[in-house]
Order: structure tokens, then sequence, then C-alpha cells
């Protein structure tokens, strides 16, 4: 999916999402590691459009269309050790075996892997990178 296409969708869908749910600010989350903030887009992945974009106050915004599904969420995000996690509001820890199907956002543990995150999908060794 064409990279401007992938932009509009987070736009309309991030847009979307903040009328729904409200401020992610009220959820309190901790400031994250710095050298790790930024916008992030997959790679990696056919047929998947995804962006994640790790906030400096440690909350994030995420977005993965994969044909008729997609998905969003926000909340906060922790760097342990050599993984970070993406941790949605409502939940106490990231789910380990989030996938492109899923319905709903689970949330994602990635490794850090120089300046990019790499997504191993569930375990199943298919794995895509979030690059800045």
């Amino acid at each position: 999916m064409p990279r401007t296409l992938v932009s509009l969708l987070t736009t309309c869908v991030l847009s979307l999402s903040a009328c729904a749910t409200g401020s992610v600010g009220a959820q309190a989350c901790t400031p994250g590691d710095a050298r790790l903030a930024g916008h992030y887009y997959l790679n990696g992945v056919m047929e998947v459009g995804s962006e994640l974009l790790l906030k400096p106050d440690g909350s994030f915004e995420f977005m993965l269309a994969y044909g008729a599904n997609d998905q969003y969420g926000r909340g906060c995000w922790v760097k342990r050790g050599s993984t970070v996690e993406v941790i949605p509001a409502g939940r106490s820890s990231a789910s380990r075996r989030h996938t492109p199907d899923d319905r709903g956002f689970g949330g994602l543990v990635l490794t850090v892997s120089g300046r990019d995150l790499v997504w191993d999908i569930a375990g199943s060794g298919y794995k895509g990178r979030y690059k800045r």
C-alpha cells in the first residue's frame, strides 16, 4: 500500500478514534525512552499497511490495515530490556500473539533492532520491521 494512502488512512482513523475515546493523556503513561520515540512504518508484511507513533510522553497511536480488517489503538508503551511493549488503553500487558487477522488490537511486543522495531508475528516465523 503506498505510503501516502497509509498516511491518509492513519489520519482518518486516528481522528475518529480521538473523538470516540477521548484523550490518551487521561491514562497517565510513564515517559518512554526518547531514543525510540518517533513515527514508524511497517515493512516486509505483504498486503499489510501499518503505522506506529511512539510519543516521548510514553503514549502511542497505532493503525493497521489488512484487507477489510482495520485495527487501531492508543495507550502506553514501555521499553523492557531489548523489547518495546505497546499496551492498549484498558490492558495491563501487550499480547504476544497479536496478528493482522485479529479483529481488535491487543498490543504488540516488538524487538529493538538498531533504529527499527521488529514484530515476530505471533511467533509464526513471519517478521515485519517498523522503520522510521
